[in-house]
């Protein structure tokens, strides 16, 4: 009989019996991650472990060992995992066979600990240098007081101006420039809120005084209270942050900022005394360099304003006499014939203009010569004989 046409009963007991020999092959699945079980921990830690400890054959061998255990304490896979045990039991072995009298275990093991001692000194050398780059590079970029206040305002109180300004003033600032757009625009929702909650409470006193009837009320009544307690109690607490930017931006400024703003700036005259003494030793610093740059002595470029001195950079860097350099250039006495026609004195103006038309007349007599002499190579003119 085939199981196509037996009873429902033979086929369920089939399905059950195809299935328990199946169960028996499929591969059980724990529920539990393989480094939480006694089967692994057990194991690892008071065989493999405590037996890599007892046998090291150097403490620098055991601190590495320790130290290996703790850089692989985070692995979470079984394929990974079982190639660090394997390699751990292999190291065992070796530690085992080299303290049971085995010379050649025995120098491998001590190269091997050179290498750990020659590792430590590289990495060491490797973190001071490494410090030493960071530190320098703090140093280089550390911020100081420019001697300059920022002034108080919605977003902060009165803070001192730092160059370069640090990365966490500029968050701040960012960040409460930002919530107080978000509230801004939270409170014009309430707003909008609070006036369609009072829309719908008119709405249905209105129906209520036309109907005559009994009107259930929704909005109205006993549950206006209900509506609009949460949404104003949301308004107060943002007119509340607004208040508190209203005080920070009134803030005074602190007589210790005050203080310390004042020490900045005769520490920035002591340190320009310094450098003016520097150069004049003869050392040649950033500021010298950006001095040589400029094009005048420090003596002449002392009493100019910066108009002068940009006007004279220009006049000085540039060979063009036309133009806005020409401009700048007569605007310093520079001998530069103006451009305009108007400026010219009669004598100047008759003698262009009588060049004007002596060029005039010469290029008419050429052109003619040129006319003649081409209707004479046509035939066009008869030579007298």
């Amino acid at each position: 009989m085939s199981l196509s046409t037996s009873t429902p009963e033979i086929q369920a007991t089939h399905r059950q019996n195809v299935a328990r020999t199946v169960s028996n092959l499929r591969p059980v699945r724990p529920h539990t991650p393989f480094y939480r079980l006694a089967a692994h921990r057990v194991p690892t830690l008071w065989v493999l472990y405590r037996g890599l400890l007892r046998a090291s054959p150097s403490p620098i061998v055991r601190s590495h060992i320790q130290a290996l255990f703790r850089n692989h304490r985070h692995l979470t896979s079984p394929p990974l995992t079982r190639i660090q045990l394997e390699k751990g039991h292999r190291w065992l072995d070796a530690f085992e066979r080299a303290k049971q009298g085995d010379e050649h275990l025995r120098s491998v093991l001590q190269r091997f600990e050179r290498l750990i001692c020659a590792r430590r000194e590289h990495t060491r050398m490797t973190r001071i240098v490494n410090d030493s780059l960071s530190w320098q590079h703090r140093l280089l970029n550390r911020p100081i007081f420019s001697t300059t206040l920022i002034k108080p305002s919605l977003y902060n109180g009165p803070l001192p101006r730092l160059k370069p300004q640090p990365d966490h003033i500029s968050g701040m600032l960012r960040k409460r420039r930002v919530a107080r757009n978000r509230r801004v625009e939270r409170r014009q929702a309430l707003s909008s809120q609070i006036r369609d909650l009072q829309a719908e409470v008119k709405f249905e006193a209105r129906l209520a005084a036309k109907g005559g009837a009994q009107f259930e009320t929704f909005f109205g009544g006993p549950n206006l209270a209900e509506w609009r307690d949460p949404i104003q109690s949301s308004l107060t607490e943002i007119q509340a942050t607004f208040e508190r930017d209203n005080a920070r931006a009134n803030r005074p400024t602190p007589p210790d900022l005050l203080s310390q703003l004042k020490a900045a700036r005769r520490e920035k005259v002591a340190n320009k005394t310094r450098e003016r003494e520097r150069q004049m030793r003869g050392e040649v610093l950033s500021a010298t360099r950006r001095q040589s740059r400029l094009g005048f002595p420090a003596h002449a470029l002392a009493p100019w304003d910066p108009e002068t001195r940009k006007a004279n950079l220009i006049a000085r860097r540039s060979t063009s006499k036309v133009g806005y350099v020409g401009q700048v250039k007569r605007a310093l006495g520079y001998k530069i014939p103006p451009e305009d026609e108007e400026v010219l004195d009669e004598e100047a103006r008759e003698r262009l203009d009588r060049l004007e038309e002596e060029i005039r007349r010469s290029n008419e007599s050429r052109r003619c010569e040129e006319a003649l002499t081409e209707r004479t190579e046509q035939g066009c003119v008869v030579k007298p004989e």
